[in-house]
């Protein structure tokens, strides 16, 4: 039953001007060197935002205690610092406080006890090394969480809080991809002093806390000078269908931000409505002149059918990010690859695997004519996480298809086609077929796609959904 409850929520995925003969000067002109654009600027203070999943290595050391809650969770909180740029150094400081919601174990089997970490504080120093918009950095410093216990021996209950204290290590990289904003993915390891409860006997808890988090910052003073700031979006009354066909790759140098709603009908043994609603931020990073890095995060807010009750949970699942090497000048085939990995930041068991996963992600598509043709392919295993929830061997592939017409609307299918290899033969696939229409268009000066469309799932597995209902409205940044 957990297998296919897992494989159910794994189901749920430029303009050039020409100048006339006539109006080229009678005498040679001046040559003119060209300016090479500033550098990138990262001195100043920053606030931002993070979000992201963590899991604990710890446990409580009481005999015969065959879960520990607390072993993963969703982070989320602010953060705040100032950085000193030297040439390519960085010396900076950086402090967050995130609140986190643990997941617990889904039945109340024997649990003698269990952890709930419901803060967690950091000051760390960063050191980096900075190229133009890229920064990579280490942090060392410092953390505190606020931790409650709850023990369930013979003849003993007992409930406790504390705030422990201990060492932070981490690193991660940062990029600019607006003069006032940046965007951060960074690893930190916090290692936790002892904790042991006030029982007889007593019981100690050994605790460590690893965490992936991403994040966006807004920076007070300006990364380039204000000359070399974009300039706004133009005031044509139609996006172009060069803009049509960016917003329609999913590895195009554009910045976007889609919300995606997932409605599948009929799931589970009571037949009740399944619902993710994905944040899905893209952001293109250049490389160099040759190669674009693309970032594509999934953020799905969950209410997911209960397996054994006749009602739905509600929450956060867990976070899956993208990253792809992408040629920026690519040929016919456009096309573009690297890993995938998903954290496991569930607030509740029911709406994750309790795994971090990690694989391999590619993207493939061609642009004739009026079309967007193409396929993204990833499969990824689970290398960590929660000891006591299954093993995760999961495939998706999205091919999509795309027919542009005029004044920005278009045709499109794009099924998510899913398989649990773990699952037994006859429970691995799903399979949908359908489609549907949308539009790209301008509210003010702002770019928006949206679309709608309808799924029906030809295979799939025993107690999933047959029918799928998808909305998206995606704004759309295009980098100028």
């Amino acid at each position: 039953m957990q297998k296919l409850f897992l494989a159910g929520i794994a189901a749920a995925g430029l303009l050039s001007g020409s100048a006339l003969a006539s109006d080229l000067p009678t005498k040679a002109p001046v040559y003119k060197a060209p300016i090479a654009a500033a550098p990138y600027n990262w001195s100043g203070f920053y606030v931002g935002a993070n979000f992201g999943g963590g899991w604990s290595n710890g446990s409580l050391n009481i005999p015969g205690n065959n879960l520990y809650g607390g072993l993963t969770e969703f982070i989320g909180g602010v953060q705040a610092g100032y950085n000193f740029q030297a040439g390519h150094f960085l010396f900076g400081v950086e402090g967050d406080v995130d609140g986190a919601s643990f997941s617990h174990p889904v039945l109340s089997t024997p649990t003698l006890g269990y952890v709930d970490q419901h803060w967690i504080g950091t000051v760390a120093g960063r050191v980096g090394l900075v190229n133009d918009q890229w920064l990579v950095f280490a942090k060392l410093g410092g953390g505190w969480v606020h931790s409650n216990a709850t023990l369930n021996l013979p003849g003993t209950v007992w409930n406790g809080s504390s705030t422990g204290s201990g060492w932070l290590v981490g690193g991660g990289i940062e990029y600019g991809f607006k003069p006032h904003w940046t965007v951060k993915l960074e690893y930190d390891y916090l290692g936790l002093s002892n904790w042991t409860s006030a029982t007889v006997p007593a019981v100690p808890l050994n605790h460590d806390l690893q965490m992936v988090k991403a994040g966006i910052n807004y920076k007070f003073v300006s990364g380039v000078p204000e000359a070399g700031e974009p300039s706004p979006t133009d005031g044509s009354p139609e996006p172009s269908e060069d803009l049509q066909k960016a917003s329609q790759n999913p590895i195009a140098d554009l910045v976007s931000v889609p919300f995606q709603s997932n409605t599948n009908f009929n799931t589970g043994p009571f037949s009740r409505t399944q619902e993710v609603f994905n944040i899905q931020p893209v952001v293109p990073m250049h490389l160099s002149d040759d190669w674009t890095l693309i970032s594509r995060t999934i953020i799905p807010l969950v209410s997911q059918p209960s397996p054994l009750f006749d009602s739905n949970t509600n929450g956060i699942g867990d976070i899956t990010q993208s990253l792809f090497f992408s040629p920026a000048h690519p040929g016919k085939l456009i096309w573009g690859v690297g890993p995938v990995f998903t954290v496991p930041s569930a607030n509740d068991p029911i709406l994750g695997t309790g795994k971090f996963l990690f694989g391999p992600t590619a993207v493939f598509l061609v642009t004739p004519g009026h079309w967007v043709i193409g396929v993204l392919l990833n499969n990824q295993w689970s290398v960590g996480g929660n000891p006591l929830t299954p093993a995760v061997n999961s495939f998706l592939a999205q091919p999509f298809l795309n027919y542009n017409m005029a004044h920005g609307w278009y045709l499109t299918t794009s099924p998510i086609i899913t398989s649990n290899w773990l699952a037994t033969s006859g429970q691995q696939w799903t399979v949908p077929i359908g489609g549907g229409f949308g539009r790209v268009f301008k509210v003010g000066d702002q770019p928006v796609n949206a679309q709608i469309a309808g799924y029906y799932n030809a295979i799939r597995p025993t107690g999933t959904s047959a029918w799928q209902l998808r909305v998206s409205l995606a704004l759309l940044f295009p980098v100028k």
